[in-house]
């Protein structure tokens, strides 16, 4: 069905654009012609009603007039027997049965069809009697009037079943218009829906590819149907995906490669500034002590760096081993680590556990600790504060850790982040960083199914959340 649909599309976005507009518009062009010949052909109906029912009535009004004219014109000539009023009487007569035709032609009036052109010839044959035989026969005009009062009975009642055949009419006309409205419509929404599947569907398709890229898992390998322009920049999307895959594998070859090649001349950097720091060669003067000092601490500083670098390559490489992990021995190996640094910072530490122990992998969990807790040192206030608290929830393990000290600015809280960015805040510790600690934390949360954020809701303290799944059973899972 999609394949076919597929081939029915033009292969231009611009032409299947105006495709879908012409084609969704003709509906609605035919639509407005059929109701326009339908509104012409009610207005005809209506306007043809009202003038033949005019037209009768006004034929039936007459006719009950020159009947009573013509009573009253020959008893007058029956009095005065002029031959202008036999004249006048005679007119009158042709001026009614010249109403009459026409009427009797729409009105089925039947045997008072007959009735009438009887008293007809009788009533011309009166114009030719004398004045005494006219005073004997005009009773005759009563039985004329009763048959005409008859006929303009019977017109109105046929006027009033044409009036209601015409708005049977008008009420079925209605009634397509609406049955055609409603067709032509529906026909309209289904090419609209049509071409919006048309369109939307590669779009969706370039969006699942795009937010693949940013996650970095792989995306639908699977060619896009649509329009050529869209299919184009799959396959452009596709080629930026090995291409960063390629950059990827660079990337993390060059890093294990860099951090290898640097622990060999570190080793002897660092076993020749301890030679000179203990004597070994002689006794050295106050500033040559000094620039052994300068020798170890950044050999020291160079050997952290290398080890970030070493941590951020397994991180991305090692597989994932998901078990429970206990909190407490990783973050007293970690406050261990930096026991002198907070004993002279004054830093006080609230440490709060509570709950099951969360589904983690250990290396990956005590590099996180170590990081955060490294960042709450070095960036802590002297004579601060740094919590560690830990609690499950119904289904994650939070672990936050807070420091007192000078929150970090809005601009720096998602480039923190990010691998070798370093925030605007100055760091208070010995060694300097290098900016991809939060990146190794973030990065080794995610690879556990957890979350590493910032929690910038609690002034006057710098907040990271590290959340974490719960175990559902005992059984060790790799990723």
């Amino acid at each position: 069905m999609s394949k076919a649909i597929a081939g029915f599309a033009p292969r231009s976005l611009l032409r299947l654009v105006l495709m879908a507009f012409t084609l969704v518009l003709l509906p609605l062009i035919l639509l407005v012609i059929q109701n326009s010949r339908s509104l012409e052909q009610v207005n005809q109906l209506a306007q043809e009603g009202i003038e033949n029912a005019v037209i009768d009535t006004r034929r039936a009004s007459d006719m009950n007039d020159l009947a009573l004219d013509m009573e009253r014109t020959i008893r007058r000539y029956a009095v005065l027997e002029t031959p202008e009023l036999r004249l006048s009487y005679l007119r009158l007569l042709e001026r009614y049965r010249q109403e009459m035709e026409p009427l009797l032609e729409v009105v089925e009036a039947g045997a008072l069809d007959e009735s009438l052109r009887r008293q007809l010839v009788l009533l011309v044959d009166l114009a030719q009697a004398s004045g005494e035989q006219i005073r004997e026969q005009v009773v005759i005009f009563d039985a004329f009037n009763q048959a005409n009062m008859e006929l303009d009975r019977l017109a109105r009642e046929q006027i009033d079943v044409r009036v209601r055949q015409v708005r049977e009419q008008v009420t079925q006309v209605r009634r397509q218009m609406w049955l055609l409205s409603a067709a032509l419509g529906g026909a309209s929404l289904l090419l609209v829906l049509l071409f919006t599947y048309l369109i939307i569907r590669p779009v969706r398709q370039l969006e699942r590819r795009i937010q693949s890229l940013g996650a970095g898992v792989e995306p639908d390998e699977r060619p896009i149907r649509g329009p050529a322009e869209l299919v184009e920049l799959g396959e452009r999307l596709a080629w930026l995906h090995h291409r960063l895959r390629e950059l990827e594998a660079q990337k993390l070859q060059f890093l294990r490669h860099l951090s290898h090649e640097l622990k060999t001349p570190l080793a002897s950097l660092r076993e020749g500034a301890d030679l000179l720091a203990e004597k070994v060669t002689g006794p050295l003067t106050a500033e040559q002590e000094e620039i052994c000092e300068l020798l170890v601490h950044n050999s020291f500083r160079l050997q952290g760096l290398i080890e970030q670098l070493l941590d951020y390559n397994r991180v991305q490489q090692v597989q994932v081993y998901r078990q429970p992990v206990e909190l407490a021995p990783l973050l007293e190996e970690s406050l261990a680590a930096h026991r002198l640094t907070l004993e002279n910072k004054g830093i006080r530490v609230e440490l709060a556990l509570e709950g099951e122990p969360p589904l983690a992998d250990s290396h990956r969990l005590r590099l996180v600790l170590d990081n955060l807790i490294s960042n709450a040192v070095n960036y802590g206030d002297a004579g601060g504060e740094i919590r560690i608290h830990a609690c499950a929830g119904q289904s994650t393990y939070l672990v936050t850790v807070a420091n007192s000290g000078q929150p970090i600015p809005e601009r720096d809280r998602e480039r923190i982040f990010e691998p070798f960015v370093q925030g605007s805040q100055e760091r208070k510790g010995v060694l300097k960083g290098s900016g991809i600690g939060l990146s190794i934390a973030r990065e080794a949360a995610i690879s556990m199914g957890g979350r590493l954020a910032l929690d910038s809701t609690r002034p006057g303290w710098v907040c990271f959340e590290l959340s974490l799944p719960r175990p559902a059973d005992k059984e060790t899972t790799n990723d």
